[in-house]
């Protein structure tokens, strides 16, 4: 789940760089409608900043990996102690016997305390998958408004130029009819 949210994250970012790529184009003067360089360094700074949240991630995995191979082994050790110790008292069944259930107690807390801090790490990159995810659809969708904006402006802008033309027009004929 946490690679697919980042595989999700990374495709977000091509996208937002296909739409920079296919941005359109002023039929005047056929340059993009957006800053180029602007949003490509965007992109670049959101890429660098999402390294830093994966990393915590795998940081994170990497040490309840860690924290499980070092219960495992703890838990080993206690059983392995355990049996010398009963091999030691055999002829005591009771302290055997309560050397087992010892034994066997510390071992299920260990998966316990395992289980919990591997929920946590899942947990945690979850959250901060969902919080990149979040942060990169507010992005985009700003990026997207201002091209909208810019796209309106440019259009009204090409309205009045015509209709200055027009105007102008209108007065040439008219000034061409008076001198006639």
């Amino acid at each position: 789940m946490e690679n697919a949210r980042c595989g999700e994250i990374a495709l977000l970012l091509d996208q937002l760089e296909d739409l920079i790529d296919e941005g359109k184009t002023s039929f005047l003067s056929g340059k993009i409608s957006i800053d180029k360089d602007a949003m490509i360094e965007l992109v670049r700074e959101i890429r660098l900043k999402l390294p830093t949240e994966v990393q915590q991630s795998v940081w994170i995995v990497e040490e309840r990996n860690k924290i499980l191979s070092e219960a495992q082994k703890e838990a080993h050790l206690i059983v392995e102690e355990a049996r010398e110790q009963a091999q030691a008292m055999i002829e005591r069944n009771e302290i055997t016997q309560f050397a087992r259930e010892r034994a066997t107690s510390i071992v299920e807390t260990a998966k316990e305390d395992a289980k919990q801090i591997h929920r946590g790490s899942i947990e945690y990159a979850q959250d901060t998958c969902r919080d990149m995810e979040q942060h990169l659809k507010n992005t985009l969708e700003a990026v997207h408004d201002e091209v909208q904006n810019f796209e309106s402006y440019i259009t009204d802008m090409l309205r009045q130029v015509y209709d200055n033309r027009q105007e102008l027009k209108e007065m040439g004929i008219q000034l061409d009819k008076e001198a006639e």
